[in-house]
């Protein structure tokens, strides 16, 4: 088995000299073959070695699981790093299954620990086996070709490399070599719970197909290798696809050119919808239905907003398409007397009003955008400042125009469209400021009585 363990290292550079590794083990039978294979190869390949153990906290044994490895590494003089978390709270905190949940808070530790004392590589067990339930598992789902490469060999993350020696070997092949070596493992009796579905496919799926293929397992870690070299191919491609749409990003929002977006093949599309939604939040789980979804909706015209897991949202503002983290504020009805004259200073709306009463010979040209001058003596009743209501029109040139339609054909964002001030009397809008005037309200040369308001914003 060491000799299949030295190819999987050279057919993927897994290591070099002088690589500082963090083993993770968790006791079981695979972590513990892993450590002792390294061990093995430490002089051969000058590797410096140290194990991490975290302590999940679910099953009642997993203390002894942690002493069990404490041990271990004591024996071969290593180096270990523990820690132990409530996976059951974080899963509940954060609405997670405890598979996920342990997996997170996992990651985090070997993160952490390999970060905080420079190690460059961090070793996982993964087994062929593993390779091949999770390719069903996936299969089973409806996965792309990113989830149908399986679990891959190498992966980088921002600070280390995780890699996976034994991915090219069988589990019989693990137990045998620990047999001959004669190593002690913990068994987890979770792994026998055919109620999760990777148990499931373990132990009834997988020999149901061996009889079909009793090579089945070589046969998917072939199909997943050669699915993870298309796959890596495409996401090269989606790189520079994605670098070309981006108009612009910050820690919460970004903003993709919708047009380019829709000349990409279907397939891409799918691949740079992912790559941005986990720029903003990677622990957003996009599956094959929601791609879907969201592809969908987006060929639609019209602005709108899609709400995808993890508090990612999706909006569509014609000819860009924006995907953030930030909550959607409720819309919140506003409305204010306007003081005539004088002025109205609203510090919650970012905005001041000042209003004056002018003579006919003042009138010039037409005003600037945040200015207007009405006929004083069209306006029924108190003037306000609200924002938009059902069923609100207003008269331009072309003839009365709901504002919903005008805020369309302005390509005002939906979300910006609640916080848009109007100005009216208590018969209709009169100005949408900054942007239109109710034609019968405009001031003109036979006007007996004028009103300027000014707007400005604070």
């Amino acid at each position: 088995m060491l000799d299949q363990v030295r190819k999987t290292i050279t057919r993927y550079v897994m290591l070099q000299a002088c690589d500082r590794v963090l083993v993770a083990v968790s006791g079981g039978v695979d972590s513990v073959v892993l450590l002792h294979v390294l061990q093995e190869l430490k002089k051969e390949l000058k590797l410096s070695l140290a194990v991490a153990h975290f302590d999940h906290g679910i099953r009642p044994d997993s203390a002894q699981d942690a002493e069990f490895v404490s041990k271990l590494a004591r024996s071969l003089r290593l180096k270990l790093y523990t820690e132990r978390a409530d996976v059951p709270a974080y899963a509940q905190a954060h609405k997670l299954s405890l598979e996920v949940a342990a997996r997170e808070l996992r990651y985090q530790f070997l993160e952490k620990i390999a970060q905080a004392h420079k190690f460059n590589k961090i070793a996982l067990g993964h087994t062929l086996n593993d390779q091949a339930e999770t390719l069903l598992m996936r299969l089973l789902r409806g996965s792309g070709l990113e989830g149908l490469a399986g679990i891959p060999p190498v992966r980088s993350s921002e600070h280390c490399q995780y890699i996976r020696p034994l991915i090219e070997c069988s589990r019989q092949q693990i137990e045998a070599y620990a047999k001959t070596h004669k190593l002690r493992w913990r068994e987890d009796p979770t792994n026998y719970d055919t109620r999760i579905l990777r148990n499931k496919i373990r132990h009834e799926l997988i020999p149901i197909l061996k009889e079909y293929n009793p090579n089945l397992l070589e046969a998917l870690g072939r199909t997943a290798r050669l699915l993870g070299q298309a796959a890596q191919h495409l996401e090269r491609e989606a790189d520079q696809a994605f670098r070309e749409l981006l108009i612009k990003k910050n820690a919460h929002e970004l903003m993709l050119d919708l047009k380019k977006f829709f000349r990409l093949s279907e397939y891409l599309q799918a691949l740079v919808l992912r790559r941005a939604v986990f720029a903003l939040q990677p622990q957003c789980e996009l599956g094959a239905d929601h791609i879907e979804t969201v592809l969908s909706w987006a060929s639609r015209r019209g602005a709108g907003e899609l709400s995808l897991p993890a508090g990612v949202r999706v909006l569509r503002r014609h000819d860009q398409i924006v995907i953030t983290t930030q909550p959607a504020a409720a819309p919140k009805r506003f409305e204010y007397l306007l003081t005539v004259p004088g002025e109205t200073v609203l510090p919650e709306l970012g905005w001041r009003f000042s209003t004056a009463l002018t003579l006919p010979s003042s009138l010039r040209s037409s005003p600037p955008g945040m200015k207007v001058v009405l006929d004083a003596d069209k306006i029924r009743g108190a003037l306000v400042v609200r924002n938009r209501r059902p069923g609100d029109r207003i008269l331009l040139k072309g003839g009365t125009k709901k504002l919903q339609d005008f805020f369309v054909d302005a390509k005002i964002p939906r979300e910006a469209r609640d916080t848009i001030p109007l100005i009216c009397d208590e018969n209709t809008v009169i100005w949408i400021v900054g942007r239109a005037v109710h034609e019968s309200y405009r001031a003109t040369p036979r006007t007996a009585r004028m009103l300027q308001i000014t707007a400005e914003r604070i």
